[in-house]
């Protein structure tokens, strides 16, 4: 595979010139892995409202009718654009950029079953996500950073008790490279398994506590020779906590979060070397403030920034800060 970007633009120090290379497939990896761009930690809780007394309830009421379906099917679109100021996400000489991320989503949520006292939901979903990174520069480097993304997850909820949510999930992940040609660049099996917990505070606010493990198996094109990678170099398993406050008044939604993340890479590979001990931290913090314009439509403002620390003994170093800011669109349906 042909190499476009040296390492240095994608979050690691060059010990020599010329000694570590990583194909545009690396800042794509990154770029698709991010958290805290997109969404908060916990979307479920803004599906929240107010009814006319004030209180909390499970949505917009309407009389129940038949389903005629065995599930219940959300489609769904989301736009957004965001600046940021670390486009490859390295150490040093951050390079800015503005990003247009559109995703489209279906999700089949199957009819629950009672299990003890919670209640256990089935899901299966497909979605698509195309990320441009290259808005208003021109800059080739940029454009190789532009990606196709295809998910399948497959989910598991069981929400049990008082207020809390269980969740174990299966997703399958094709990226493909749109520059210089639209190559199938990335593959992984992701296989998750997380706990939240709900804390109403009163009528209108509410506070979310999450923690949760991700493990990684992946398949990615590697540099050609004379560095001989494994295709599996990306495996990593991911244990996060997160925290996030939700104020809802009439329309609006505003929700503080924050989430620390803890990578343990089983054998990262760089050049030169067989493997290389990386472990990283890092520390995302957003807001976002959130309108529905419609019972389908919401806009929303959002800004977060993100801290990543090298703990291991590698000789390469992927830390690095971000920040970004943005608005976004969601368009859903329910059928």
């Amino acid at each position: 595979m042909k190499r476009i970007l040296l390492a240095a633009l994608f979050g690691t120090a060059l010990p020599a010139a010329g000694l570590f290379a990583q194909t545009a497939n690396d800042a794509i990896i990154n770029r698709v892995q991010q958290p805290g761009v997109t969404t908060n930690p916990d979307t479920s809780a803004t599906a929240k409202s107010k009814d006319e007394k004030g209180d909390l309830d499970g949505g917009t009421q309407r009389i129940a009718a038949a389903r005629n379906l065995p599930f219940k099917l959300v489609t769904a679109y989301d736009v957004q654009v965001f600046y940021t100021s670390n486009v490859f996400l390295q150490p040093g000489n951050p390079i800015e950029a503005v990003v247009v991320a559109n995703t489209l989503q279906a999700r089949a949520d199957f009819n629950s079953t009672p299990v003890g006292q919670g209640l256990l939901t089935p899901s299966v979903g497909l979605a698509y996500q195309h990320y441009n990174h290259s808005i208003g520069t021109g800059n080739q480097a940029r454009k190789n950073l532009d990606f196709d993304a295809y998910s399948l997850p497959l989910g598991l909820r069981l929400r049990y008790g008082d207020n809390w949510e269980f969740n174990l999930g299966v997703t399958g992940t094709a990226v493909y490279s749109i520059e210089p040609a639209y190559n199938l660049t990335y593959q992984a099996i992701t296989t998750s398994l997380s706990a939240r917990k709900i804390i109403p505070l009163t009528a209108n606010q509410l506070v979310t506590l999450g923690a949760g493990v991700n493990l990684v198996k992946t398949k990615s094109d590697v540099p050609v020779a004379p560095f001989n990678y494994n295709s599996d170099r990306n495996d990593k398993t991911d244990l996060y906590f997160d925290v996030a406050y939700y104020y809802i008044k009439d329309r609006w939604v505003f929700s503080p979060y924050a989430r620390l993340t803890n990578s343990d890479y089983t054998h990262y590979q760089e050049a030169g070397f067989t493997s290389v001990d990386r472990r990283d931290r890092t520390l995302s913090l957003g807001v976002s403030a959130s309108y529905n314009l419609t019972t389908w439509a919401t806009a929303r403002a959002f800004t977060s920034a993100e801290w990543r620390k090298e703990l291991g003994a590698s000789p390469v170093d992927y830390s690095y800060r971000t920040a970004n800011l943005g608005l976004g669109l969601s368009l859903s349906a329910s059928f």
